[in-house]
């Protein structure tokens, strides 16, 4: 059997689990080609949605069937092989009802996307079908399932780093005074498609002080030119051939920094630094997320923004990094970090006279001595002259 083989009946056995543990008869996954909306599909049928929508249906006991829209009759060849039912009906609610009659017994299914991702026609139809049966959402409890990593998976993340890094290092060979940020943008998806990358998602911020309500502006790469005193913030988020994602994001200038920008790259760094320092077994995520406060504000920087957050098959994934402490505090239940956990930190600072902002993202692997940075760049504002990198970050 192969190691994706193995993996595979590793998650089934964890979701048959689960549902014995909640007294499920079924789960429902709803999925949509947003990118973090799809995972939980691609989590129990290794299917990446490339297109509109589909769904899975998850039986005690049994193989999955995917349930997918009829104009994606066509992307069954390059599908996955963890699975043997598909199924391109009508509709998908007709499918979903159709696939659910199959149970021996339906009277409790969890739904996986209830709350954002299932239309709404889709659970009208369930509950029209099956009065009797309780419809509950389990998108949280389907997060605590997949929120530890095995080593296959691991794997996967270490892998997008390294393709990140690729692309990265690209940047700091062609990025100079007069480029646009869509060249550097063509060049970044070259690399990162050329090394086993898909999905990409690419964003450009920079400091704009005509932005009435952050200084901060981020948005896919425009027609807007480098220039000598800009500071440039590249981020990169992108799955590997395992469907992992990572997330990079690096501060980039061309002259030497004024006192702002230099105090606004220290603060984000010493950030993610003691934040890092902070994410070991057993620690919160508001534990996290004051910590990196904290080394935020020594250099005369704020932010009200939630730190960082998990990921894996999803973009974003629980538990979220500091969401309990500066948006909604019911968010904090009993989720603690563990050992096989991949997380990432990216604080958006702002300077609190009002001068300058910063950001950067690093992702990390918790093991059992701490966490582990995956990439190999340097966390700080990095310099490009002459031809050459320096890092600013002391």
């Amino acid at each position: 059997m192969s190691q994706s083989h193995d993996e595979r009946d590793r998650r089934w056995a964890a979701l048959d689990k689960t549902m014995a543990e909640h007294d499920l008869d079924a789960l429902v996954f709803a999925a949509n080609d947003y990118r973090g909306h799809k995972g939980s599909l691609r989590y129990v049928a290794d299917y990446n949605l490339c297109h509109k929508y589909g769904n899975a249906v998850l039986l005690r006991g049994r193989e999955p069937s995917l349930v997918l829209s009829g104009s994606l009759v066509s992307a069954r060849k390059p599908a996955s092989g963890w699975v043997s039912d598909y199924r391109f009906p009508q509709t998908t609610a007709a499918g979903l009802v159709e696939a659910l009659k199959e149970s021996d017994r339906l009277e409790k299914v969890g739904i996986i996307g209830m709350g954002q991702v299932l239309k709404v026609n889709e659970y009208l139809a369930l509950t029209e079908a099956f009065p009797g049966c309780a419809f509950v959402d389990f998108t949280k409890e389907f997060e605590k399932v997949r929120a530890v990593k095995s080593p296959y998976e691991l794997a996967g993340a270490e892998e997008s780093a390294y393709i990140l890094d690729q692309c990265f290092h690209r940047l700091l060979e062609i990025a100079r005074v007069g480029i646009t940020e869509r060249e550097i943008a063509a060049e970044m998806h070259r690399v990162g498609h050329l090394h086993g990358g898909e999905d990409p998602i690419f964003l450009s911020m920079h400091t704009d002080a005509q932005n009435e309500h952050s200084q901060s502006t981020f948005d896919s790469p425009r027609d807007r030119v480098l220039g000598t005193h800009d500071v440039h913030t590249f981020s990169f988020e992108m799955i590997g051939p395992r469907g992992y994602w990572t997330e990079l994001a690096r501060m980039v200038t061309f002259a030497v920094p004024d006192d702002v920008t230099t105090r606004m790259a220290r603060s984000v760094a010493d950030g993610i630094g003691d934040g890092a320092g902070a994410m070991v077994p057993g620690a919160t995520p508001g534990d996290i997320q004051r910590t990196v406060l904290a080394g935020v504000e020594r250099h005369g920087a704020s932010t009200s923004y939630w730190s960082g957050h998990s990921l894996g098959l999803d973009v974003i994934e629980d538990p979220m990094i500091g969401l309990d402490v500066v948006e909604d505090p019911e968010q904090s239940g009993d989720n603690v970090i563990e050992e096989g956990m991949v997380v990432t930190l990216h604080p958006m600072v702002q300077d609190d006279g009002g001068r300058g902002s910063g950001y950067m993202s690093d992702t990390f692997i918790v093991e059992s001595s701490g966490s582990r940075k995956l990439s190999e760049h340097p966390t700080g504002l990095h310099r490009i002259a002459r031809g050459e990198v320096s890092i600013h970050d002391h």
